[in-house]
């Protein structure tokens, strides 16, 4: 079998998939002792917590000496949409640690993965740093980004991945998988290649519709302790759940997006103040107009001045109820002129995804309402319906269904940092056929369900 490595491992979401494919977990390690506890109970009990800038995950990759692959989701805080950017974030420059351990154990081939913003933030500039150093210890580059819900996860998530090939056998390309199930692009995301032509070779042309939310979660409507991990935190407060209670099925809580899709704080006097025809008048006439580039240039929206919201609006002497409007909290004072409060609903919050479409990305905080909500129930996610929505199976366990709050927060965020399983299973599947055809081996493959089983170790 061929001897994999694993650093910044997690809970094994990559490593499972290369477990799936054949491959023999050798050694992982990650810092975060939640993370490699869940591990050994799923995966392998080779998995140490440590600090891969420590002398002892030193000395565990020196007595290691040789493996055949390295894998590594390394950090990505400082390049994630989802947080601040920040490109001087020392936890970018811990891939070099990872490329230590490479140098050291050189792997006929290494993967590495991590957010697609690497690809975008900071002018793409460490993309090429990254490269360049991997180059400079003997190993030819290739990088796509992916989108897990190409590979039969029912959800959008795109990341970078980076195959380092030693440069030996760097006349040999790597194919990356095919897709095997289409979906369209989401507004505002670059078109992805589809890859090799590795399944079209072997006559797979076909692709499968996106698997949905409902395909993968379809069954677990109830909440129930007898289904492992099926559990929510239950922290939201009264005013969460009334929040949530108006939001529809392909709706999100947004001021700001006059749409089908947005629910607007107004329409839920109960929780952010009372207001009458006249106040609503006003709100959205600011909302429909405020992007308006007659009105100015700023990017999220222009504050209107009070003779344009009356001209708008057909309303006189409203000087008293833009006032209270802003002692509610619905608007704010800028620039001379008003603009609706809340640039905390820009892109939404208190999303509830549709049944029959993939969900969003599953991310770490998704034990809050404020983020995602069922499509159905007034909850949240469950942690088991978030796994099922990574692709993670039933059988892989992330808490002790105690109900107690902090290990289930904990175990959100482990399934939200993971590598669907799915999809580092097809990773796996091409780095051990690219394995084989560097060393000049006959490789034999059979389709099976929705992915490629093959039969050499």
């Amino acid at each position: 079998m061929r001897s994999v490595v694993s650093l910044f491992s997690g809970c094994g979401g990559l490593d499972l998939g290369f477990k799936q494919a054949g491959f023999d977990l050798t050694y992982a390690c990650d810092n975060d002792a939640t993370a490699i506890d869940v591990y050994r109970s799923n995966l392998d009990l080779n998995a140490y917590v440590r600090d891969v800038t420590s002398n002892a995950f030193h000395q565990d990759i020196a007595d290691i000496g040789r493996c055949d692959v390295v894998l590594g989701g390394f950090p990505c805080q400082g390049f994630s949409k989802a947080g601040p950017k920040q490109e001087f974030d020392s936890r970018n420059l811990l891939y070099l640690e990872m490329k230590r351990a490479v140098e050291t154990l050189r792997p006929k081939v290494f993967l590495a993965e991590n957010v697609d913003g690497l690809s975008q933030n900071f002018k793409g500039k460490y993309i090429e740093r990254i490269s360049n150093d991997f180059e400079s210890i003997g190993y030819q580059i290739e990088f796509m980004i992916l989108n897990a819900v190409h590979y039969g996860v029912a959800q959008h998530r795109r990341r970078i991945f980076f195959v380092g090939s030693q440069k030996p056998y760097s006349n040999e390309s790597f194919n990356w998988p095919q897709h095997t199930h289409s979906s369209e692009t989401r507004n505002g995301e670059s078109h992805l290649e589809t890859g090799s032509d590795l399944f079209s070779s072997m006559g797979i042309t076909d692709h499968q519709p996106a698997r949905t939310i409902r395909d993968a979660i379809g069954d677990l409507i109830q909440l129930s302790e007898n289904i492992p991990d099926h559990l929510i935190t239950n922290d939201w407060n009264l005013n969460g759940k009334k929040i949530i209670s108006h939001i529809g099925e392909g709706q999100k809580l947004c001021n700001v997006r006059f749409a089908d899709t947005s629910v607007y704080t107004w329409q839920i006097p109960e929780v952010f103040g009372d207001v009458d025809e006249i106040d609503v008048i006003i709100l959205e006439t600011i909302g429909k107009n405020r992007r308006h580039k007659k009105y100015g240039n700023i990017p999220n929206g222009n504050p209107l001045p009070e003779n344009i919201i009356k001209e708008l609006s057909g309303l006189k002497g409203i000087k008293r109820r833009v006032n209270r409007l802003v002692k509610l909290g619905y608007l704010k004072v800028m620039r001379e002129g008003y603009d609706l409060k809340g640039a905390m609903f820009c892109s939404g919050l208190y999303k509830r995804p549709k049944w029959d479409e993939p969900s969003p990305t599953v991310l770490t905080n998704y034990h809050n309402p404020r983020y995602f909500i069922h499509p159905e129930r007034n909850t949240t996610f469950s942690l088991r319906e978030c796994a099922r929505l990574q692709g993670f199976p039933d059988s892989f366990n992330f808490s002790t269904n105690s109900n107690d709050k902090k290990q289930l927060i904990n175990a959100y965020r482990l399934v939200g940092n993971a590598v669907p399983p799915p999809l580092a299973f097809a990773m796996a599947s091409s780095i051990k056929n690219h394995i084989n055809n560097i060393e000049g081996a006959t490789i034999e493959t059979t389709p099976v369900g929705n992915v490629i089983r093959s039969s050499a170790a």
